[in-house]
């Protein structure tokens, strides 16, 4: 019996053993290791930029009320200087409608003459008091007339336009009865109107909607880290979805101040200025790369090529030793402007010089990594290089290939 235990005995310690091999002999084969491929230091254009994706709007999209109306100045009664009575008449206008100095006064300043219109609100004159303080009048004051400040309501007299009009800014919709009239105050396309001859129209209806199908632009969400990086003015390059080899051009116009917060990270909108749209329409898909930085003739490399060891950063440059030996050498570099595919050396190396890149591959029958990219790029799959790029995508410089983007940092 003690005989046959001992035998059981051997038989599991070389079972063990034996699956312990073949156990390391399997991980070995998915075992990973760093091997090297070698490119050339690149000189061009490289671009930094900032992308978001949004949809196609138009930068003018607005209702039309009753509150736009505007009058017709028939006669102003004073000019700057004169000395004026409480109640005098200052401006009349050809509905006869008055408006009449609400104090004894000076008027300083006089903004409006014959023949020109007055919406709500529109500054007419500036009066002064006896103590020296300066107050505007303006059409809709207190001291004006119902048939000047509008009253509650309006009767549509005459209606110029229909659904569909295309009208440029200052076009006349409609005339009222009281002698006041609705212009457009952009140029667009009627897209509804809701008022006819002889409606009765409150001073806060809506009258007419215009759109302006021909000024489109498109608004993106900038990451909080990007942001402080995104000017108004910056040029845009512009893709859409529904026309995959076109590219349209923007400009920013506006940068929110105030962001929106989702689990824990902030992103602002970007508005962006579509310069020609030729036939994007409202509501198409777009992606938009902003341009925050860019530098013609600049030395660049892919970013995984650059090594940092504290405060150096470095290349590694093949140096043959024999002919049938090869080495490296550490070549510390300075860099400058990059993005998430390219880093510009600003010393340390120079056009054409061989540097190596980084792959990574199993020692299996696979292998993670692959074939150099036309103009020095590489891609994905190498190892990182540190602080080089960020999370919106890489970039290429101009001309090599592939279009440039992605965000930057030095």
């Amino acid at each position: 019996m003690k005989k046959w235990i001992i035998i059981s005995a051997i038989v599991v310690v070389i079972g063990g053993a034996s699956g312990w091999f073949l156990l390391g002999k399997k991980d070995q084969t998915l075992s990973v290791e760093a091997v090297a491929q070698t490119t050339t230091v690149q000189e061009g254009k490289l671009e930094v930029a900032v992308s978001g994706s949004g949809s196609v709007t138009a930068s003018t999209d607005q209702d039309v009320t009753a509150e736009n109306t505007t009058l017709v100045v028939d006669s102003v009664n004073v000019a700057s200087g004169d000395t004026v009575y409480k109640g005098k008449t200052l401006v009349t206008f050809s509905n006869g409608a008055v408006v009449t100095a609400p104090y004894n006064g000076e008027i300083k300043e006089v903004n409006v003459e014959s023949g020109n219109g007055a919406s709500r609100g529109t500054i007419l004159l500036r009066i002064e008091d006896k103590d020296g303080v300066i107050s505007p009048i303006t059409r809709g004051d207190n001291n004006a007339s119902n048939s000047l400040s509008g009253g509650s309501s309006l009767t549509a007299d005459t209606v110029s336009v229909k659904e569909g009009d295309v009208v440029k800014e200052g076009t006349t919709l409609l005339t009222f009865t009281d002698g006041s009239i609705l212009k457009a105050p952009v140029d667009g396309t009627i897209t509804s109107l809701s008022v006819k001859s002889g409606d009765s129209v409150q001073n806060s209806a809506t009258v007419a909607h215009i759109t302006n199908y021909n000024s489109l632009q498109t608004t993106i969400s900038v990451d909080e880290l990007d942001i402080t990086k995104v000017q108004v003015g910056q040029l845009v390059k512009i893709t859409a979805s529904a026309f995959e080899d076109e590219t349209f051009e923007g400009k920013v116009t506006k940068v929110a101040e105030v962001g929106t917060p989702s689990n824990g990270v902030s992103t602002f909108d970007v508005t962006v200025q579509i310069t020609d749209p030729k036939s994007l329409k409202i509501g198409m898909s777009t992606e938009a790369s902003i341009t925050i930085e860019s530098k013609d003739d600049a030395l660049y490399v892919p970013v995984e090529a650059v090594y940092k060891s504290g405060d150096e950063k470095y290349v590694l440059v093949p140096a043959t030793s024999s002919a049938s030996t090869q080495s490296t050498k550490k070549v510390t570099v300075e860099t400058g402007i990059s993005n998430d595919t390219f880093v510009e050396v600003t010393s340390g190396l120079t056009v054409g010089e061989s540097i190596q890149i980084p792959i990574v591959r199993s020692s299996g029958n696979s292998s993670r990594g692959g074939m150099m990219m036309q103009g020095g790029g590489f891609p994905s799959g190498g190892f990182p290089s540190g602080n080089f790029g960020g999370r919106n995508g890489g970039g290429f410089p101009s001309g090599g290939g592939a279009p440039s983007g992605g965000r930057g940092g030095n």
